[in-house]
């Protein structure tokens, strides 16, 4: 039997699904980040790996090379990317050589919530990426520049601008926020001055910081204002996002939306937040629930990529847990 690896590889976690030519996926597994510019290639390959080598045990099948590896992950941006991310995965062994494809985590993102129809696919876990695929199979990607250049109204974006605010404020800047003493709690302080020690003395991932942006949102929730006004610019920045890849194709009669990543199907007080201002930007947006996840998502590119295409309709029921 021919079997197909679908990977969908971001900036805090990675997760693999193992499928059959016939839809069934027959295991899925996960590992630690695999976004190369965050985390290096070395430990990009080796999360790569492992993810793979956990959905070929949970499938009680021994890892072998699948017949074609389909990677979707979180950094992939230019044509650079692509090579050095299919070469490392060749390397690791994911699949044989030429029959590894590579691309943004976008485009399981779009695959899995849209399930191969036009329209837009918003993610924002730790980091923030739009993708825009049109009815002509145009596509255009908006965002993906990752932390130092964006990334704003995702996890990270809400928590380095509150870790920022609660400096000002110790500075008295800024208004009183009780991001303050939150942002003390997170880095295990008692004194604001100790901030400055705690970030440069030692090196931070995204994923890292990301951690605070619950607090973010718990604290907007309960009337904090600088908090509210830091989820209201984040939902703005993500609206544009939207925007950008509406702009940039052609959707007569508006694009149909989705939202996908744990800071944007967060539910309230973020989620409502970010619908309102997508609506605002794009009055003809039709925001739409996910028919899918992004582990169906690669699970149906690595389908494609491999030549099953159209794929079949997909039999999740053999995976344990929802990863």
């Amino acid at each position: 039997m021919s079997w197909y690896l679908g990977i969908d590889g971001g900036g805090t976690h990675t997760r693999a699904v193992v499928v059959s030519a016939d839809g069934v996926a027959a295991g899925a597994g996960g590992a630690g980040p695999s976004n190369y510019h965050n985390t290096g290639m070395e430990a990009a390959a080796r999360n790569l790996r492992a993810a793979a080598d956990a959905a070929w045990a949970d499938a009680g099948l021994k890892a072998r090379p699948a017949e074609h590896a389909f990677l979707g992950c979180a950094g992939v941006k230019s044509r650079g990317d692509m090579l050095r991310v299919r070469a490392a995965a060749e390397s690791a062994g994911l699949a044989p050589a030429g029959a590894v494809t590579v691309m943004n985590d976008l485009y399981n993102a779009h695959a899995g919530g849209l399930q191969g129809e036009a329209g837009v696919a918003l993610i924002a876990g730790t980091g923030t990426n739009c993708l825009g695929i049109d009815h002509t199979g145009e596509s255009f990607m908006c965002g993906g520049w990752g932390w130092l250049l964006d990334d704003e109204g995702g996890a990270f974006g809400l928590a380095i601008n509150a870790l920022r605010a609660a400096a000002r404020a110790a500075d008295k800047r800024a208004p009183d926020t009780r991001l303050l003493a939150a942002a003390m709690a997170f880095l295990g302080l008692s004194e604001p001055d100790d901030m400055l020690a705690r970030f440069y003395a030692q090196p931070w991932t995204p994923a890292e910081i990301a951690a605070f942006a619950p607090v973010v949102t718990r604290l907007a929730s309960e009337g904090d204002a600088t908090a509210h006004r830091l989820l209201v610019a984040g939902a703005r920045a993500l609206a544009g996002l939207v925007a950008g890849a509406s702009r940039a194709l052609v959707f007569p009669r508006g694009p149909q939306v989705v939202l996908l990543g744990s800071c944007a199907r967060g539910g309230a007080p973020y989620q409502p937040l970010v619908e309102a201002e997508i609506r605002k930007l794009c009055p003809s947006a039709r925001i739409v629930e996910p028919k899918g996840g992004t582990l169906h998502g690669a699970a149906i590119n690595a389908l494609r990529a491999g030549g099953v295409n159209p794929p079949p309709a997909l039999d999740f029921s053999k995976i344990k847990t929802n990863r």
